[in-house]
């Protein structure tokens, strides 16, 4: 279900942000046709306003159009009658201009019913609405005049993207074009945008003008970067939430698993000695055995022997709590690294006898001194041996190999035991980890011993690694330095 959410957010959220960029992508198309258009009229209200202009309205007529007066001509070139007229002033109707056409062409005889039935020639012509050849041509445009119109039109409605331009007539021919736009002839045609140029004028053979802009992608996404910056962060939290819940979860079941392997060890550990000393206080009970000085002493034995191992497991209870806690504090002395090896060995000859096993030692530190724990580093010690006995397959052979390092001493347990495979290495110091045995079931134990040896390690500043390869054994090896530094 958390899965299905979740692509559902990230499917939608795409989806929104292509809407958003296709909105954007119209609005923008929107634009530039609205740029274009008012390029189109201010260029021929701006040039009406510079230059003269010509109206042709038949065989033998002309009309010259400049600023302030109308100039009727008849006739050819070489003998033609000329007129004058004023214009009128801006506000009058329509009524007035019509007329003062008519006026001026009926003094030659000339009907001007068709020029006027074209939606109000005059009037439309003098309120700058048509316009009919009354430019120069249009190669005689400076590219310079049309680039600052274009640019400023862009610019009123906020667009700042690069743009080129170029002015072709019908056959797609070039009429003005820069030489930094050329590289983009073709892709006027198949992706600019175009407008007519002097659309009013129904003599002159059409022209267009072209805009194109070379990275128009990239300026929309450039003008919605907040908002797809905004997007992409969310879509990342979504995802690390995700990701982050589903891991919680996979840990969290794996921590139950362990800990009911835990609670499942621990009630076998702690059954077997209750279970002895339940026999051997019901067997002192009886008046029999109790008249049997040696039977005694082999009941009382194994209740103190029971007893001290009950200690001890719940000892390792007690210390895996204090470790979650974090109140563990070292009672710092000088220890002869050696001496406490020795010690150890002597107090867990014993197990090795029984199991018929070695320990080989080669402790060649020249200055096995250092400052630790006495307690937690015999503990270290104790553990290391221990797990080297346990995970041997028949007889034990452990070897013990210490030399000086880089400032404080190296320490390599060495055995020849069941091994541990690569993925099973990265997990042996987490706490309540035990590493699979197979058949092998006489292996008991916690899993607090090796993830204890690497807090009390980190605790001393040092270190633990592990080599080991399955059937062919292990070997641990510790550095402790020779100083304790107290934490800042």
């Amino acid at each position: 279900m958390i899965t299905t959410a979740f692509v559902g957010l990230i499917v939608i959220q795409i989806y929104w942000i292509n809407n958003s960029i296709l909105l954007r992508q119209q609005e923008f198309n929107s634009t530039i046709r609205k740029t274009m258009d008012a390029v189109v009229r201010k260029m021929e209200r701006d040039l009406s306003m510079q230059t003269g202009g010509f109206v042709s309205s038949g065989p033998g007529l002309s009309i010259d159009l400049d600023k302030d007066s109308l100039t009727l001509k008849l006739g050819t070139p070489d003998a033609e009658e000329k007129r004058t007229l004023g214009l009128p002033k801006p506000g009058e109707g329509k009524e007035t201009s019509d007329s003062l056409l008519a006026d001026a062409l009926g003094d030659y005889g000339i009907e001007t019913s068709e020029i006027l039935e074209q939606s109000g020639f005059m009037s439309d012509l003098l309120d700058g609405l048509v316009s009919i050849d009354i430019y120069r041509d249009v190669t005689e445009i400076s590219p310079l005049y049309l680039d600052t119109l274009i640019t400023h039109e862009l610019r009123q409605r906020g667009v700042n993207a690069k743009h080129h331009f170029g002015v072709f007539n019908k056959y797609h021919h070039p009429e003005i074009l820069q030489d930094k736009s050329k590289e983009f002839q073709e892709q006027f045609f198949t992706e600019g945008y175009k407008a007519q140029l002097f659309p009013n004028d129904p003599v002159r053979d059409p022209t267009f003008l072209y805009l194109h802009f070379p990275h128009q992608r990239r300026y929309l996404l450039r003008t919605m970067s907040v908002m797809l910056a905004i997007s992409a962060v969310l879509i990342l939290v979504i995802m690390f939430a995700f990701s982050y819940t589903i891991n919680t979860i996979l840990q969290q079941k794996k921590v139950g698993e362990i800990k009911n392997d835990f609670i499942n060890n621990m009630t076998h550990e702690l059954k077997t000695p209750i279970s002895t000393i339940s026999l051997a206080c019901e067997a002192l009970a009886d008046p029999d055995m109790r008249q049997s000085e040696q039977q005694l002493n082999t009941f009382v034995g194994m209740i103190r022997d029971e007893n001290k191992r009950l200690g001890v497991l719940v000892e390792n209870v007690l210390r895996s709590a204090i470790l979650d806690r974090g109140d563990m504090e070292l009672r710092l002395e000088q220890i002869n690294m050696h001496e406490l090896i020795q010690n150890v060995i002597k107090n867990i000859s014993i197990q090795i006898k029984n199991r018929g096993g070695v320990i080989t030692t080669r402790l060649n530190a020249e200055n096995p001194v250092i400052e630790g724990d006495p307690v937690h580093l015999t503990n270290m010690v104790y553990n290391l041996i221990d797990n080297a006995i346990k995970y041997s397959l028949d007889e034990p052979e452990i070897s013990i190999v210490s030399k000086n390092a880089k400032g404080g001493i190296q320490i390599e347990f060495g055995d020849k035991g069941i091994g541990i495979s690569r993925e099973n290495q990265k997990k042996i110091f987490d706490k309540l980890y035990r590493v699979p045995t197979g058949n092998i079931h006489n292996v008991k134990g916690f899993g607090l011993g090796l993830s204890y040896v690497s807090v009390i390690l980190d605790k001393h500043h040092g270190s633990i690694s592990v080599e080991s390869e399955p059937k062919k054994g292990s070997t641990f090896t510790i550095k402790i330095p020779e100083k304790h530094e107290k934490n800042d």
